[in-house]
């Protein structure tokens, strides 16, 4: 009996890519053999210098495939495992969304009430927000649905513009991705609730989907096992370390953690249909030629056939296999991605600690689920000169 169960711990404790050889489904319905598809991912990381990377598949809502390769310390060739923990960047963006859907499930928040109406104080009187007063009666037209959505006006980093954050754009009316509007809508959480989101997202995400290894803040239990980051030149560095929650992006975790919310979304599950209804349908069209940086005011139809769009946080596109959700995660070095098809419960999600990672995205999604639709020009994986 106890080797029994020594043997069953032991399989536990084994990626689910080393436990077995399993048909992994393709969207296509064509199939790929995990110990070929680990192979071939193997050869990939190395050819391409990806330092280390975390993949998990999902097929059927549940996941097939896990692995992990690579290194979380390259200097002391330390190996990256399916534990390790990796700054997810711009995938918190998602999490973020859900946790204010399920506030406003609770009665809490309202998708089209302006956000100055939960704040105890004019937003001028915020010193992280006092750019916004410049001009009231815009600002007073923002409400959670465009923060959410992308289309309040805001740009994406005040940093590029001269460290204000002024409006670019009336609320509403285009679409400009912005990490400032994800982290004004985090402030307004805090601000009316009265409790830091680090300690929200716990108790409505990352406890009830079994995010062991997820936090939005750096926690001290992380040390045992987390990831260096590295540039393409192989030069260190290091590892994010967020004291502070960010809606846009603070959170640490693992692929198979991530797992857990995206097969969660495409199930369903946490929030109501209404809530799911307008979370995952076209807020807004984005004809913009890229998502970011000089482009982002070029229209474009390239992505007309793809009716790409943007829901309450999330990403979508149609493709042949059903309506897809995606994110991508850019940080200095960490990049990621995770790409979900509903209809047929399949899903790929992909942690990187490695500046090589994006231009050979649509080589990875491709290998691991036959996925060629994602809107990977529109983000910059496809530039000449992309991270």
């Amino acid at each position: 009996m106890k080797k029994l169960f020594t043997l069953s711990l032991l399989i536990c404790i084994l990626p689910l890519s080393a436990q077995k050889n399993v048909k992994i489904r393709k969207l296509d319905g064509k199939t790929i053999d995990s110990q070929i598809l680990q192979q071939r991912l193997s050869h990939l990381v190395d050819s391409a210098k990806i330092y280390g990377l975390q993949v998990a598949i999902v097929n059927h809502n549940k996941v097939i495939y896990s692995s992990s390769f690579g290194y979380k310390d390259v200097e002391n060739k330390k190996k990256l495992n399916d534990s390790t923990i990796m700054y997810a960047a711009s995938l918190t963006k998602p999490v973020s969304a859900y946790i204010f859907m399920r506030l406003v499930d609770k009665g809490i928040f309202s998708l089209d009430q302006p956000v100055y109406k939960y704040l105890k104080k004019p937003i001028g009187e915020y010193v992280k927000w006092k750019d916004l007063a410049d001009d009231p009666e815009s600002f007073n037209e923002i409400t959670p649905r465009m923060l959410l959505s992308h289309s309040s006006g805001l740009p994406v980093l005040r940093y590029l513009y001269g460290n204000k954050v002024n409006l670019i754009a009336k609320p509403g009316e285009k679409f400009y991705y912005s990490n400032e509007g994800i982290n004004l809508l985090g402030f307004v959480i805090e601000e009316y609730t009265g409790k830091k989101l680090e300690d929200i997202a716990r108790e409505e995400v990352f406890e009830p989907l079994k995010m062991r290894y997820t936090s939005m803040i750096w926690e001290d239990r992380f040390e045992t096992n987390f990831s260096n980051a590295y540039f393409k030149d192989g030069k260190k560095y290091g590892s994010e370390r967020r004291e502070n929650s960010r809606a846009a992006g603070s959170m640490s975790t693992t692929a198979n953690d991530y797992t857990n919310f995206m097969i969660n979304l495409m199930k369903k599950k946490g929030i109501t249909s209404k809530s799911y209804l307008e979370m995952l349908k076209p807020q807004i069209k984005v004809k913009s030629k890229r998502g970011f940086g000089p482009l982002k005011d070029s229209i474009t139809t390239d992505n007309d056939a793809i009716n790409l769009s943007w829901g309450l946080g999330i990403g979508i596109f149609d493709s042949p296999f059903g309506k897809a959700i995606f994110h991508t995660g850019h940080g200095e070095a960490n990049q990621n991605y995770a790409v979900a098809f509903p209809e047929s419960g399949t899903a790929v999600i992909i942690l990187s600690n490695s500046e090589n990672f994006e231009k050979n995205n649509a080589q990875i999604i491709k290998l691991c689920i036959g996925e060629t639709y994602s809107p990977l020009k529109w983000l910059g994986h496809l530039d000449p000169n992309s991270h």
